[in-house]
């Protein structure tokens, strides 16, 4: 599992030794969300610190995502990797990192995370499998679903010279594309090289 969440740009991946209660009733909430399978005894969680996602020029928000890794099906193994919470911190133009932690509530009391419960902004679901073909050999899947949602004050965008609420959209979701684009074939391939090791064994 940890294998499959480092992606091509080497994440930095760390299984929680203990969950607390308030985490655990955050996985079996987010997963209703996502319409995931509900968690289990068997489920692992891990702390994922990602590369980050430029959504302003000069502006570059960062994640340490929490994510939950069910395995799906024990004679052709797959997994469900679902995400539950994450600590948000900005890097970049100081001024813009300033009105980021304004706007996050980070200035006040060092907390950045994201809102428990029904104010998360952030979730994704990414399911990895594998498929028999019919010609009797298998193919590798992997189904993602990533939707970020952060909410910048209307004069941020204005004090950015050629900056407006559309051409901040689209660079964020093509930064996001990017990074589905980018991790998930790696995911694959390292799924497929362990999975060829398992037959092996």
């Amino acid at each position: 599992a940890p294998l499959l969440m480092r992606g091509s740009k080497n994440n930095q991946v760390k299984e929680l030794e203990s969950i607390d209660p308030d985490l655990l009733k955050q996985y079996h909430e987010t997963c209703d969300r996502v319409n995931a399978l509900p968690p289990t005894c068997g489920d692992r969680i891990f702390e994922v610190t990602t590369s980050g996602v430029k959504f302003l020029p000069g502006l570059q928000v960062m994640n340490v995502a929490t994510v939950g890794v069910k395995v799906t099906n024990q004679e052709l193994p797959g997994y469900e990797l679902v995400f539950i919470r994450n600590l948000t911190y900005a890097k970049g133009n100081r001024l813009f990192v300033w009105f980021f932690d304004k706007v996050t509530g980070a200035d006040k009391d060092g907390n950045k995370d994201e809102p428990k419960n029904g104010g998360q902004t952030t979730l994704s679901l990414n399911r990895i499998s594998v498929v028999p073909t019919e010609n009797g050999l298998i193919s590798f899947e992997s189904n993602a679903y990533l939707s970020i949602q952060i909410q910048f004050p209307s004069f941020l965008i204005k004090a950015i010279p050629g900056a407006s609420k559309e051409k901040s959209e689209k660079s964020g979701g093509d930064s996001l594309r990017k990074v589905l684009e980018d991790d998930c074939p790696g995911s694959l391939e390292i799924f497929r090289q362990e999975y060829v090791r398992w037959l092996e064994s």
